[in-house]
Parts: structure tokens; C-alpha cells; sequence
């Protein structure tokens, strides 16, 4: 039997929409690299000899297996004969993947290395801005310190996960073994970035969609599971491997030979996602951005880039040679959307621009070319020494490096990609069609030749020749408006912050004690209210996810917080609330002594908790929220303006300039109108730190049991159609077309189909394929109606018929 060492290529891992209940920011937010919707084969990862061996105690490494193959290049702990292996697929930033990694260290503990063998995996996930950066500082240890300095960073980067910062980076190189200068000028240069990518690439191929995924021995389990989970795999496995050595299998066969076989007990990968759109003509003004080419060529390509991404650098041949092949039917017309994890792009694109504010136009593409041939240098001495050679003013140079004096144009360009949801470099629009990445000279001919007949055609017509490209744009299709809701104005019950009440601009606040992303964005907000002060008053409102065990508890103490010592109290008290969001840090006793550190009478607070004296106000805020279709934290409202997710403070501050202009709500840009009242539709408050969910019960004829434990448990697929809750871009179909095809999903089901494999062919709910549609265990009140109603009837066991929501068409099995 032949195995292949199995060299994976570089792609982006897309990122998982959860439906009924989510944490997560929106699409918008993710900064993303190049190639996002295009399968990309590149070299072999650029590789460093090993400092320390890849595996601990093994002389010859065995066979790597062919499903999920493990090299001697790979960050591995224990023994590379271990019986049990587990691949890893995580994120620095990810909080699930922390909680796995305590879980991990047990399991390490319990079976030791010589039963069981890890190796990590790298998948960054794009809406965790200090993730990738921190996966390149890992990968730049493993390949210049080995293993063993790997695994220190490792610890160090979990230990400390709200440091993720550069000097965090050396200074834990540097406690692993690494020589600081040699890590820097390797991180910096971004040497192995190739080797994250080609991770991020092999574990989107076999399914991985989310963080953490894990393969033990080629089973596939997701998220940070029980360790009971995992210790029933392991020892499993373990008795499997102890099979295959008295059949005669010898041990450097053991894990190819039971990955192999387990290949078949994971899911497959879900259905590829349809190709990118490039017939759509999209609106892009030009706005005065530097130009090559004449303003009469029959096509103008935009380019979106990043003076330090080596995706943007990489297309330049391709542009350099369809210039050489067009001519002056061509013109190249540059946009800024300097990355934030590229720390030094903005500074070159200051740079930039002020070469061509100080000498012309010329001198913008000279230097553009420049900053792209030095892209691994461009620290403030570098670019001091390339304004000499340019010619520049040197002094203006640095001015207008430290000033940011070209912040305004960056920005506007910036702006312009996020409204057209360009959101990874390099991203180009050919006369305003869509080609992202750093694509086949091919992929922009057979473009660049369509719209050379389509203007040929305008100019047959009497179009004058440097009127073309406005020609082609007057139809062109403008990025979507943003999102307006009409929330209730806040009263004197809502604690708020910055202006007074009345404000110009009113942000109401959803957001969870819990969810890290409500975190992460409040340092930006303050910087909001600081930038326009006495113009902008934030105010919060509650929404404390289900699936956040600590979220209501907390809740309900902040109120009491406010209660007690009004506004500033309860700001005081949240930020210790948001200290550590973890269960122990947001336990009971924890939030009393929080209380008493912050002044409050805890004997009162801890009365107020008991009995449930404020369950209805933070009720009030949730019901609100989904009134207004609101379902995921942080969200806002900026006065009749929707901003879902935690989004930089650049796009915050675009919410705020269109608050601040009041312009009229048109009928396409409404969502939701909740300024009636309402009343509370509750009875009874939510559960205030539920138990830990119990293992699903056999399958039994009634769910009387369920009931009385007061949670469910469900599997379900969705179909959705256009226009339904949350439907993704390319879901296209009618309402009709998806009753349909649920139907259809139903008859196989009863045909004797699994649920699972229905699951993978059927659902439009990304990452569904991966959970087998399960959405584990939730309390009662934490699903949309219509979804709990329906799984309310089902036994423990039982299949539903199909069951629409806002969201779309369900099948669903009931579990617990």
C-alpha cells in the first residue's frame, strides 16, 4: 500500500453562520486574505531544517497515512509510535480552543506519551485580528526552535491569550529558546506564512470549517467536546491499535492504517461553495485614485491592495503582463486597503501617496513599485532610505508617515471595499466585475476580452472613448445600503454612558457578559465616544445567549449594580464583569466578590439574584432584540442604523457620520419597526447557571424526562430560500423551490437515509455536515418559537415533518 506525504496547498478557511443562536461577528468583519473563493495550488510550504526533531523519542519516523498524513515536520508531542494520535486544527484566539487545550492537557496527563501522540494544525479564523499573526510567530518558532521550543510558545500564547501582540510574540520566542533576532527578521518577513496557509488549506479540504476540529486517529469531532468524548475515542482507538499489532501489523503502520479506516466514520467535506460571481458589474467610483493607462482604454481594472500582503505583490506580474498585451486599451487604476494584520501597510501607503502628493502621479507608481520589490522592508528606516532614493522630501515623508496625513484617502478606499465586501487583498474589479485573489493571467483575460467587445460596441454607438468607463458604471450595481431598525428609545431604566440622554446619536448596546466579541469591542467604543464628544451617547441593553451558562446570571447582577449605585456603578461593574469571562470568573461567588470590590451592598445583590428581582428587565432587552430580528452579540443600534458584530472603530465611526445626517428610512433599507410596545411574552425567567448538559439519554418513548429537566436536545437540517432570516448570498431559490427540496430530504429520511448524511446533502447551514446537524443541548426559551414548539412534540428518537421558521425549512430529530 502506497502513502503519499500529502503537501497541502494555501486557501482561506471560511467561517461558520450559526442560525438559531450565534456568537459570531458578520462576514464583514473578517479580514481576509487573498484567494478567498478560489481553490489555489501552490509550491510546497517553504520548510526550515528542524532545531529540536519533530517528535519526541522516535529513531524512524512512521508511515504518515494518507487521510489526515502526519510528517516528521509537523509540531508533534510524544511518541511518534503512539497507538492514539489526535490532529488539531486551532486558533490562538479562539476561546474554545483555550477551553480544549485544558481538556488536552488531562488527556496528555492520563495516557502520557507513549499511548498518545498530538500534533497541531494551524487555522486562524479571519474575524480574530490577532489570530494569523500569532500562528505566523508560532510556525516562525516551530521551524527556526523545533518541537520542543514550539510547544513552550504554545503554552505561553494559551497562558496569555489577551497578549497576542508582536512584543508578546518576541518575548516568547525568546523564553522558548529562539533567538529574538532571528524570530524577528523571520516574523517580519513573514517567512513561513506559506506553512499556515497550507494548513488552513488541507483542513478545509477534509471538512474543518470552525475551531477547534479535531481528528483522533481520523475520527472527526468538533468544538471543545466533554473529555469523556474524547477519552471514549481514545481508548477505543487504543484497543483497535492493540488489535492491529497481533494481527502482525507493525507499529510505523498502526495510525495510517486506522486513519484510513476511520476516514470512512467522517463526514465528508460539505459541498464546495459556488463559484464567484464575475458577470455582476458593481459600481466603483474612481474618486480621483492614482492611475496607469489612459483614461480612454476600453477597461479599467481597480485593484484593492496591501503594500506588504505577498498575494498583492505576487499579482503584479500577471497585471505587468496584461499591460504588455493590451496596451492602451488597458488602464490599472490602485485603491489602499492595507490589511490590519500587516502592522507596516498603512505606513507604506502613506508613503505612497505622499510620493505622489510631493511629485505627481509618476511618482506614486514609482513608488508603489518601489515598496512592493522591498516588501520585507519596510520598518521607518527603510522607507527614510527610499524617499532619498526616490527623491522625496524626506522631512514630509516622515510627517506624514507619523501624522497619518493621508488617513482620509486610506480610509475612503477602505470604506469602498467594505461596502463591496472586498475584504482580502489583492481584490480587483474588471470595468466593475469581480475577480478576487491573485488569479491566472487567464481568469482576467477572458474578462478583460468580453468587456473589450462590450466597449468596442459603446463606441460604435457614438460613446466617446474616455466616456467608457462611466458608461459601463451608469448600470452598474450599487453595494448594499446599510441596514436601518426603529428600536423604542431607551429610558431612564438603561444604563448609558457619554452624552447626556437626547443626544445627537444614541447607540443602543446588545451585548452578553459572555460572548468575547461584546468584549473586544468596548475599547473601541470608548474611543467613539471620545471622538465625538457630547455628540454620542451608548446605552446598553441585554442579550445573554443561551448558550452562554454565566450570561444571565451576570446580567441580572448588573442590574442590580445599577440599582444600587446608578450609571456609573454599573459601568464600574461591568468592566470587572468583562475582566474574566470565563464560568469560574463569572460564577456566583465570583461576581459577589466582583460586587463587593466595586462597592456594592452584596448582601442585597445576592438577595436580588435569589430572587429572580430582575429577570424581567434583562427579558425586556432580549425580547426586544428579537423583535427586531436581532439574534447574535455585540449588535447596535445607532440611532435608526444596524451594525451587527464587532467591527473596528474606523467602521463605528461611518455609522456615526450617517446617524449624524438623519437621512430619510427608505421601504428596501427597513428591517424591523419595534417601537410599539410590547408586552412581556415570557412567564417564567430563564435558568440562571444551567446545570452541565447531561450525555443524551437512549432513545426512549416520551420526552416526559426532557421536560422535566427543563432543557432539549435537537438535530435538524435547514433549507433556506431568498429572503428568508440569515440566507447567505448564493441561496437563490424560492420559497416553493425550498419547501421542495425539503420535502424530498424528508422522503429519503423515511426511506431509511441517515440523518447525518441527509444532513450533509441537504442543509444550508455551513459547518451542519461537520456537527451532523446536532445543536446539542439548550433550555427552553432559547430557540425561535416555531422551532421549540415543533421539538416540544417529538419523542426522544423521533424525526419531525417539515417545520418552517423565519429562517427556512426544517426536518427535525430530537435527541433529548
Amino acid at each position: 500500500m502506497s502513502h503519499a506525504r500529502g503537501r497541502r496547498c494555501a486557501a482561506l478557511v471560511s467561517t461558520v453562520l450559526v442560525l438559531l443562536a450565534a456568537c459570531a461577528p458578520p462576514p464583514s468583519v473578517q479580514p481576509t486574505t487573498a484567494n478567498q473563493d478560489k481553490p489555489v495550488t501552490v509550491p510546497a510550504p517553504e520548510m526550515a531544517d528542524e532545531g529540536e526533531g519533530a517528535a519526541e523519542g522516535a529513531a524512524a519516523f512512521p508511515d504518515p497515512g494518507t487521510f489526515i498524513p502526519v510528517g516528521p515536520k509537523d509540531p508533534i508531542w510524544g511518541n511518534a509510535l503512539a497507538p492514539v494520535t489526535m490532529v488539531i486544527w486551532g486558533d490562538f484566539e479562539c476561546p474554545f480552543t483555550s477551553r480544549l487545550m485544558a481538556t488536552l492537557a488531562l488527556l496528555q496527563e492520563q495516557y502520557g506519551p507513549d499511548k498518545l501522540r498530538v500534533v497541531w494544525r494551524h487555522n486562524p479564523l479571519p474575524f480574530h485580528k490577532n489570530a494569523r499573526p500569532a500562528h505566523l510567530a508560532a510556525e516562525t518558532v516551530l521551524r527556526l526552535g523545533g518541537a520542543g521550543a514550539f510547544w513552550k510558545f504554545h503554552t505561553l500564547a494559551f497562558q496569555n491569550q489577551r497578549y497576542l501582540e508582536p512584543q508578546s510574540f518576541t518575548a516568547w520566542a525568546a523564553e522558548s529558546g529562539v533567538d529574538p533576532s532571528a524570530f524577528q527578521a523571520a516574523f517580519d518577513q513573514q517567512r513561513f506564512a506559506a506553512n499556515v496557509d497550507a494548513d488552513m488549506a488541507f483542513g478545509k479540504k477534509v471538512g474543518v470549517t470552525g475551531t477547534p476540529a479535531t481528528f483522533v486517529n481520523g475520527i472527526f469531532l468538533s468544538g471543545a467536546q466533554p473529555i469523556t468524548r474524547f477519552q471514549e475515542l481514545i481508548d477505543a482507538e487504543l484497543k483497535e491499535a492493540a488489535a492491529l499489532r497481533r494481527s502482525g501489523i507493525d507499529p510505523e503502520h498502526v495510525y495510517a492504517e486506522l486513519s484510513e479506516r476511520n476516514r470512512e466514520k467522517t463526514p465528508s467535506p460539505p459541498p464546495s461553495s459556488p463559484p464567484p460571481d464575475t458577470t455582476t458589474v458593481w459600481k466603483v467610483p474612481l474618486a480621483g485614485s492614482p492611475a496607469r493607462g489612459k483614461s480612454s482604454a476600453l477597461v479599467t481594472i481597480v485593484m484593492f491592495g496591501d503594500f506588504q500582503c505577498p498575494f498583492t505583490k505576487r499579482s503584479l506580474t500577471t497585471i505587468a503582463e496584461l499591460e504588455a498585451k493590451y496596451g492602451d486599451k488597458l488602464r490599472l487604476v490602485f485603491k489602499h486597503n492595507p490589511l490590519p494584520f500587516h502592522t507596516r501597510a498603512e505606513p507604506a501607503a502613506e508613503f505612497a501617496i505622499e510620493a505622489g502628493a510631493q511629485k505627481g502621479e509618476a511618482a506614486f507608481w514609482k513608488a508603489f513599485q518601489a515598496l512592493f520589490d522591498t516588501q520585507e522592508r519596510l520598518a521607518d528606516a527603510d522607507l527614510e532610505n527610499l524617499a532619498i532614493a526616490l527623491g522625496l522630501d524626506v522631512k514630509r515623508v516622515k510627517k506624514a508617515i507619523a501624522s497619518h496625513a493621508h488617513a482620509t484617502r486610506i480610509e475612503g478606499d477602505q470604506d469602498l471595499a467594505e461596502d463591496l465586501k472586498a475584504s482580502g487583498t489583492p481584490h480587483f474589479f474588471v470595468n466593475g466585475r469581480r475577480l478576487i485573489g491573485a488569479q491566472p493571467r487567464e481568469q482576467f483575460e477572458a474578462i478583460i476580452d468580453e468587456e473589450i467587445t462590450k466597449a468596442g460596441k459603446l463606441v460604435a454607438g457614438g460613446t466617446p472613448d474616455a466616456q467608457i468607463y462611466d458608461a459601463l458604471q451608469k448600470d452598474a450595481k450599487a453595494p448594499a445600503p446599510m441596514e436601518r431598525l426603529l428600536a423604542p428609545a431607551p429610558t431612564k431604566d438603561n444604563p448609558g454612558k457619554g452624552a447626556p440622554a437626547g443626544a445627537a446619536v444614541t447607540i443602543q448596546m446588545f451585548a452578553d457578559f459572555q460572548c468575547p466579541f461584546s468584549k473586544r469591542v468596548q475599547a473601541d467604543v470608548e474611543q467613539l465616544l471620545a471622538a465625538y464628544p457630547g455628540k454620542v451617547r451608548v446605552v446598553w441593553r441585554h442579550l445573554p445567549l443561551p448558550f452562554h451558562r454565566q450570561a444571565q446570571l451576570a446580567a441580572e447582577a448588573s442590574v442590580e449594580a445599577f440599582r444600587q449605585k446608578g450609571e456609573a456603578g454599573f459601568w464600574a461593574f461591568a468592566a470587572r464583569l468583562w475582566e474574566d469571562q470565563s464560568e469560574q470568573g463569572l460564577s456566583r461567588p465570583s461576581i459577589e466578590r466582583k460586587a463587593a470590590e466595586a462597592g456594592l451592598d452584596v448582601a442585597k445583590l445576592s438577595a436580588a439574584l435569589d430572587a429572580r428581582t430582575h429577570w424581567k428587565a434583562v427579558q425586556a432587552d432580549r425580547e426586544l432584540a428579537e423583535r427586531l430580528n436581532i439574534f447574535g452579540t455585540p449588535a447596535f443600534v445607532i440611532n435608526d442604523y444596524f451594525m451587527s458584530g464587532a467591527h473596528p472603530l474606523r467602521t463605528q465611526k461611518r455609522y456615526v457620520a450617517k446617524a449624524l445626517k438623519r437621512e430619510p428610512i427608505t421601504p428596501d433599507t427597513l428591517k424591523a419597526d419595534a417601537r410599539k410596545p410590547a408586552p412581556l411574552v415570557a412567564t417564567n425567567p430563564p435558568p440562571l447557571s444551567p446545570p452541565p448538559s447531561p450525555a443524551p439519554p437512549a432513545p426512549a418513548p416520551t420526552a416526559s424526562a426532557a421536560t422535566t429537566a427543563g432543557r432539549m436536545g435537537a438535530k435538524h437540517l435547514i433549507v433556506m430560500y431568498a429572503g428568508s432570516k440569515r440566507a447567505p448570498a448564493h441561496v437563490t431559490r424560492t420559497r416553493a423551490e425550498a419547501l421542495a427540496r425539503a420535502e424530498e430530504a424528508r422522503k429519503r429520511l423515511a426511506a431509511g437515509a441517515s440523518f447525518e448524511d441527509i444532513v450533509a446533502q441537504y442543509s444550508d447551514e455551513p459547518g451542519a455536515a461537520q456537527r451532523g446537524g446536532d445543536l446539542g443541548t439548550f433550555p427552553r426559551g432559547a430557540m425561535i418559537r416555531e422551532f421549540e414548539e415543533a421539538v416540544d412534540k417529538l419523542s426522544v428518537g423521533q424525526t419531525s415533518g417539515v417545520v418552517e421558521t423565519p429562517f427556512g425549512f426544517h426536518i427535525i430529530l430530537r435527541t433529548q
